[in-house]
């Protein structure tokens, strides 16, 4: 990292050279045109080092409750002006108010324990108010109102049903930046691993890989995450292997770099899907045996829906998230073809900054100040 800020002192020699060359250059303009040479390497420093570390994990949670907004017509004065020039060239200004009304259409929305307001469809508002059991009308105050329902119509969850959702969050990943620190070696293109779940879609993740999504009902899987998230955080995903050795599974943590900052991710295989011959657990955590009684687990039991309850017990007994500021001490080191780039972008900040300083219309404004 020091390279780019050898790169940005250039410009301070290239400016001396010029100002014992040209004595029209002033002292503030050699200055001045090193002091860019920096801010150009510190915006270059922070624009590689986020795009090298930005990564994104997901969070667990479910919906509080549901809204149905109705259709309301608001009223609201709007100020107009008109400005005109007389014959004398006197410009004279007239404002007039008028009347206005402002449609706001039905729509449905949702509400969860994240902190987020979500659209969705009437269908799905009617299926949570039957499940929740409760729709209670509410009178917020709406500025304006001229005409429609003033009402809202709010399902509040009073029966405990539980609707998992998942919201992706950025961190700073430095694992990812240098992973040669933790030496997850770059995965063949002939070892076929899983691509990373993106979890896309708010109300069902992708977090069933392999044939853990035909064992596992998918929906029970995230209400495990959900009733986790709260407390523990964590994003647990399982991916299930027919007809490979353990060694996948240290090719799928290769390709995860060891998983996203609050991943646990569950490998297993053997032929037959419900009873796993191996089973690899990673992930960061603060307590590694969490992941070995989990292998433990999964081996001493079908892998289907019925050994949910075992894994969220011990997860929520024995799960610690990582202390993700323990690995502020991994230098990130931008790429080679950074530094040239770098260069490219310097030669022409400084190029420029020169042509302007040297310029009739520069000295125009700013004065002729030759020593």
């Amino acid at each position: 990292m020091w390279l780019l800020y050898l790169i940005a002192a250039l410009p301070i020699l290239a400016w001396a050279i010029v100002f014992y060359m040209d004595r029209k250059v002033t002292w503030w303009e050699w200055l001045g045109g090193s002091v860019v040479g920096f801010i150009v390497a510190g915006i270059f420093h922070l624009i590689t080092v986020f795009g090298m570390t930005a990564d994104t994990q997901t969070l667990s949670g479910e919906i509080t409750t549901a809204t149905h907004y109705p259709r309301w017509v608001e009223e609201y004065e709007e100020t107009h002006s008109e400005t005109t020039t007389d014959s004398h060239g006197h410009s004279h200004t007239r404002y007039w108010t008028t009347t206005e009304h402002r449609t706001h259409s039905e729509h449905w929305g949702c509400e969860d324990n994240l902190g987020r307001s979500l659209d969705i469809t009437e269908s799905f508002f009617e299926q949570i108010r039957q499940n929740f059991n409760s729709l209670d009308t509410e009178t917020p105050y709406k500025s304006g109102f001229y005409s429609g329902d003033k009402h809202t119509y709010v399902s509040h969850n009073r029966t405990g049903y539980l609707y998992p959702v998942t919201a992706l969050r950025t961190f700073e990943n430095r694992i990812k930046a240098a992973p040669s620190v933790f030496s997850f070696v770059k995965v063949p293109t002939n070892v076929a691993v899983f691509a990373y779940p993106a979890n896309q879609d708010w109300l069902a993740s992708n977090r069933l890989l392999g044939t853990a999504g035909a064992s596992i009902d998918l929906f029970e899987w995230d209400r495990m995450n959900a009733r986790l998230g709260p407390s523990k955080r964590v994003n647990v995903i399982a991916i299930g292997f027919t007809g490979l050795d353990s060694s996948i599974g240290d090719w799928q943590q290769a390709a995860y770099i060891g998983g996203k900052k609050n991943d646990l991710v569950i490998t297993y295989g053997g032929s037959d899907p419900l009873h796993p011959q191996w089973v690899k657990v990673f992930g960061w955590t603060e307590a590694e045996l969490v992941k070995r009684n989990l292998e433990t687990i999964i081996l001493r039991n079908p892998f289907d829906t019925s050994i949910l309850p075992l894994l969220e017990k011990e997860i929520r007994q024995n799960y610690q998230l990582k202390d993700w500021h323990k690995f502020d001490y991994i230098t990130v080191e931008p790429p080679g073809w950074s530094y040239l780039i770098l260069l490219l972008v310097m030669a022409v900040a400084q190029g420029g900054l020169m042509f302007l300083v040297n310029s009739d219309s520069f000295r125009d404004q700013f004065g002729d100040f030759e020593r």
